[in-house]
């Protein structure tokens, strides 16, 4: 690896060297996957770093020895598209621990099933028959449990415990909402030989789903996934920087301050930074700050495009956050931002944040935007549109 080579990566799920801290988060999966019957709830905001945390957690106990896999809910648009899912993960998981599995797996699944070998690995895996996609929901749902079951009854034969990662567990209510989610607890909590990590970053669905009441109260441990510290991370991103040829003292903290709290958020400025000054060999206050704005300007497409689908009402809740001058249902901020009733503008955020684009906060107006970089898009772009006053540099 050259020393230009950009110390930074945001694409995909973060390993190795590109990957920091997390110790404690790592340590609790992995204590989850050695008790049989474990069952640990994973949640935080996107953009956290939470799969790359628990893809390490796999990895690191597959090195170990044991058997654990992780399958990802959140491109899903059936029930049997989530088992397939587990099916695939599962395949590639017991394929390379135990060769003549497959065979013993399908027959206990008692279901129509393709077998298809992988072209890079040669793994034979399994997937159920594209018919089942448009079947029934009662079937649909039989799919899932028996693929849950199968892996518990094969655990329980090999006398080895399994532990299963199901990432935006969160999704599972798109079908069927509270139905679906009591549906999914029932088939897991009675299987003694699988621990199961239940992963998701829609925090407000999460929580709901936690409620007294509700499927998942009480149901398992709890690990919410945070900002990493602020000074942790500033020191890697000096010494990232640093090693690669890029005297970066202190740099690291400002664009903690700038992109933070989200890891991906401040780790793409970061690498951006990188970038711009690895010429140079030194990174500056300034070189920070045209980083930030660097990342902005590359999703201007998408930025007012998501702006273009707003109503009125809301594109004016959108501005009177990004300028935090008041209060959002003062008067001040319905005379400054043309805002209408109370009422309304509270729904309207509550719907953004429902949407994901904003957060509550402790700031002047009580809510934040969930995007550091959509922010400054919106003061930039936007504000003007209400005179000089409000007019940003």
């Amino acid at each position: 690896m050259s020393d230009s080579t950009n110390p930074f990566r945001i694409h995909g799920v973060v390993t190795e060297e590109f990957f920091t801290d997390r110790a404690a988060e790592v340590e609790q999966v992995l204590r989850t996957f050695r008790e049989p019957a474990a069952k640990l709830l994973v949640y935080g905001p996107r953009r956290m770093g939470k799969t790359s945390a628990l893809v390490r957690a796999v990895t690191r106990y597959q090195a170990s020895g044991g058997v654990a896999f992780l399958a990802d809910m959140s491109t899903a648009s059936t029930i049997v598209d989530i088992a397939n899912r587990i099916l695939e993960a599962a395949g590639r998981a017991l394929g390379k621990r135990w060769r003549d599995s497959i065979s013993d797996f399908v027959e206990h699944l008692g279901m129509s099933v393709m077998l298809t070998p992988d072209p890079t690995t040669g793994l034979i895996l399994p997937s159920l028959d594209l018919a089942l996609r448009s079947a029934s929901l009662e079937d649909q749902r039989t799919s899932l449990s028996t693929t849950l079951d199968s892996i518990d009854a094969l655990a329980k034969l090999r006398q080895t415990p399994i532990g299963i990662v199901l990432d935006e567990f969160q999704e599972i209510q798109r079908f069927g909402g509270e139905e679906a989610e009591w549906y999914l607890r029932g088939i897991i909590q009675h299987h003694q030989n699988v621990s199961y990590v239940l992963a998701g970053s829609e925090a407000h669905i999460i929580e709901r789903m936690l409620d007294t009441g509700r499927a998942f109260y009480g149901l398992a441990d709890q690990l919410q996934i945070g900002p990493i510290d602020e000074g942790h991370l500033s020191a890697w991103i000096d010494s990232r920087m640093t090693t690669r040829g890029v005297t970066a003292k202190g740099i690291g903290s400002q664009i903690v301050a700038a992109a933070g709290p989200r890891t991906r958020d401040v780790v793409q400025v970061a690498r951006r930074c990188f970038d711009n000054c690895k010429t140079t060999g030194t990174v500056r206050e300034a070189d920070v700050v045209q980083a930030f704005d660097d990342v902005v300007a590359e999703q201007e497409t998408l930025f007012q495009s998501v702006w273009n689908s707003f109503t009125a009402q809301q594109q004016n809740v959108l501005r009177a956050v990004a300028a935090d001058l008041f209060g959002l249902t003062t008067s001040a901020s319905t005379k400054q931002f043309g805002l209408t009733s109370s009422g309304a503008v509270t729904n309207s955020a509550r719907g953004m944040i429902e949407a994901g684009y904003l957060v509550k906060s402790s700031s002047t107006t009580g809510y934040s935007f969930e995007n550091p970089f959509f922010w400054r898009w919106v003061e930039q772009e936007t504000l003007g549109d209400l005179g000089a006053s409000l007019q940003v540099s």
